[in-house]
């Protein structure tokens, strides 16, 4: 009996060793669920992270089935392009569903006024008439627009930087180039403070405040410069470019023949001058400019103090400063800039020894390439793939010698400075008309709109255009993301100078003036080797630092110095200045092909506006608007409701007293 008791037990031998009836009662959605891995053929570790994040776990996931791009091997963060239409993959980041106070043709007519002063053409007189009419809400709208795209520039910022990661690493390669041909060109020698120098700021003036530059001179041209008749940058070559950065992303050194030409050029006019002179390239000028203005700007540069043979002047000639060592937008508009220059085919002009132009053509047609005949080849060999690709160096520089004076209301002659600095390109094979400058800007938030350049970058744009003479500049504005163009913006030298006194308050000739009394200054320095140099520590003045014949405990060597950092944005990103506003008339290809003004919210569309307005038909009741005239009654005031209210009363009591008296008489019969 215990046997068979047991046996009962146990239950139907079909039925032993399987699981609980829990396993099988599931939704067929469970991750678990047996018949949805099987439908779905995938990892059960896979299906889990697939539902708590369906939107990141082909981004996050680093699986070896996950798409790779071959070119760079990482993570393909968007796997279907739609290239169908030429539209810009972006849209006007407005979670809270804001609309603007202008109509969609306020907008539009606004719109069509930007976009004419942008392309220097005839504004119409209708769309005019609404650009002024609609002042008042575009100035308290533009207002409300900055501060949310401020926060959301801040609460995005990982998410907005994030392509910079390919940059910044490129960056590093070039900075160790870069230090590895800069090295062997330096001193070796320790380097103590020897002065602490005002900063421009500073340096003012008793009687004046203003100096101009005058007598610019053009002296000499060397090397290769690009012909550009008109200016173009193809999306084509930005994609292919952007793929292959590395690649050409290499320190561009000027070659021995063209410093050699400048530097007798430079002698032979030291030589016989009869006064004193400096020697002031363009980024030496910035330099001394705006320093720390932002965190990737150059902090050092060598300066050598000379007697001129034979007189009892001297020569100050400052060297190019050393690079920047922390990554940001300077570094990243340098580097692209370098390697568009290496990488886009172009005609280029030849300035010869005898001051003769001859032109060259670097690619090769079409037609001719396709006539080049080609030995047949039978049999496919697959080749394998360079992992290290050797770097394209950038053979085609320039560079331009120009003489000018600075000069102030109390100076007779003023101070002589020699300027060097390349020619972006010239527009006529004659290389009689040059490009004033050529900038590549970055936009951070394309989505939102193109943001107002930088101080660094508004004074380099205003020295380059005013030491080659020119009105016209250029700025190629591309995203950041994905490297597509949205605007090609011409740079007018009175426009660039309004802009940086009224973004940043920098009247350019207080500049000059400030600069002027600190080129004085420098006078009194004794003839030496020196370095100057900027640190966060001091703020207000730049350190002049002399070599030791021996180190001590309070010198620094000038190489570990410059190799002791490995550049980054760390430090870019964690800085108050890291944030630009949006330019308020500046049209991208974004506010064209989205009807949206600049610093404005999108405007409702009509189907909105007329629902909204038959919802309200329908919920609230026809109003009666009541006209004030002599015939209409005016309302009855308080005390005769109330009387009205009491003579009811009493003749309600007066009818229940006489339906008494007819129940009394009819109680009598």
């Amino acid at each position: 009996m215990a046997m068979e008791s047991d046996g009962l037990n146990k239950g139907h031998p079909i039925f032993r060793n399987e699981p609980s009836f829990r396993e099988f009662n599931k939704t067929f959605e469970d991750a678990d669920d047996t018949l949805f891995s099987f439908l779905n053929e995938v990892d059960a570790e896979t299906l889990k992270e697939e539902q708590l994040q369906p939107a990141q776990v082909f981004i996050s996931y680093n699986r070896i089935f996950a798409q790779r791009d071959p070119r760079t091997q990482q993570v393909v963060a968007q796997p279907v392009y739609d290239h169908s239409t030429q539209k810009l993959p972006y849209a006007f980041p407005n979670s809270q569903e804001r609309h603007s106070s202008l109509s969609r043709a306020q907008q539009a007519a606004c719109l069509r006024v930007l976009l004419a002063w942008q392309r220097n053409v005839e504004v119409d007189k209708a769309d005019s008439v609404v650009w002024h009419a609609t002042h008042i809400k575009r100035s308290s709208e533009e207002q409300l627009v900055q501060q949310r795209i401020f926060e959301y520039a801040n609460t995005q910022k990982e998410r907005i930087y994030e392509p910079m990661k390919q940059l910044v690493l490129c960056y590093s390669k070039w900075f160790a180039d870069y230090i590895q041909q800069l090295l062997p060109t330096i001193p070796t020698a320790s380097y103590a403070t020897h002065s602490g120098l005002p900063q421009l700021p500073q340096c003012k003036a008793i009687n004046v405040d203003e100096a101009n530059m005058e007598n610019i001179e053009l002296l000499c041209r060397v090397g290769q410069v690009r012909l550009w008749p008109e200016i173009e940058i193809k999306q084509s070559e930005l994609s292919s470019l952007r793929v292959r950065l590395e690649r050409y992303a290499c320190p561009a050194f000027e070659a021995k023949t063209l410093t050699q030409r400048l530097a007798a050029e430079l002698k032979q006019r030291i030589a016989v001058a009869d006064e004193d002179v400096f020697v002031l390239p363009l980024d030496a000028i910035l330099m001394l400019l705006i320093p720390g203005a932002y965190i990737d700007l150059p902090t050092e540069m060598l300066v050598s103090i000379r007697d001129i043979p034979d007189s009892d002047f001297k020569s100050f000639e400052f060297q190019q400063p050393f690079a920047a060592r922390h990554c940001g937008w300077h570094t990243n508009s340098r580097l692209l800039s370098q390697a568009y220059a290496a990488f886009a085919p172009s005609q280029w002009l030849q300035f010869n020894a005898d001051a003769s132009v001859s032109v060259i053509d670097e690619q090769l047609h079409q037609d001719e390439a396709d006539n080049v005949e080609m030995p047949p080849q039978l049999d496919y060999k697959l080749h394998p793939i360079e992992e290290t690709v050797p770097h394209i160096k950038q053979t085609k520089t320039n560079s331009a010698l120009i003489s000018w004076r600075l000069r102030n209301a109390e100076a007779e002659q003023g101070l002589q400075i020699y300027s060097s600095l390349s020619l972006a390109a010239v527009h006529d094979p004659w290389g009689k008309h040059p490009l004033g400058c050529h900038l590549f800007k970055l936009e951070t938030k394309p989505e939102c709109g193109c943001e107002v350049m930088s101080k660094y970058e508004l004074l380099s744009a205003w020295l380059q255009l005013k030491l080659l003479q020119t009105e016209m500049g250029h700025c190629t504005r591309i995203s950041l993301r994905d490297f597509i163009p949205l605007v090609e913006q011409p740079l007018q030298l009175a426009a660039v100078e309004q802009q940086l006194q009224d973004l940043y308050n920098i009247s350019m000739p207080q500049q000059l003036c400030h600069l002027h009394e600190f080129l004085k200054l420098l006078r009194g320095v004794a003839p030496g080797e020196y370095l100057l140099r900027y640190t966060t520590k001091y703020k207000d003045k730049f350190l002049l630092c002399q070599p030791l014949m021996a180190p001590t405990a309070q010198s620094f060597n000038l190489k570990d110095l410059i190799t002791g950092t490995t550049p980054s944005n760390i430090d870019f990103l964690t800085d108050s200045n890291c944030y630009l506003p949006i330019a308020p008339k500046l049209c991208s290809r974004l506010h064209e092909e989205q009807q949206l003004l600049p610093c404005a919210f999108p405007a409702k569309a009509k189907g909105v506006q007329r629902a909204k307005k038959k919802l309200k038909e329908e919920t609230k009741p026809k109003l009666v608007q009541r006209i004030k005239s002599s015939l209409t009654k005016k309302p009855a005031p308080k005390k005769s409701k109330r009387r009205s209210q009491r003579q009811r009363k009493r003749d309600e009591a007066k009818a229940k007293e006489k339906e008494d008296k007819e129940l009394d008489k009819f109680m009598c019969l």
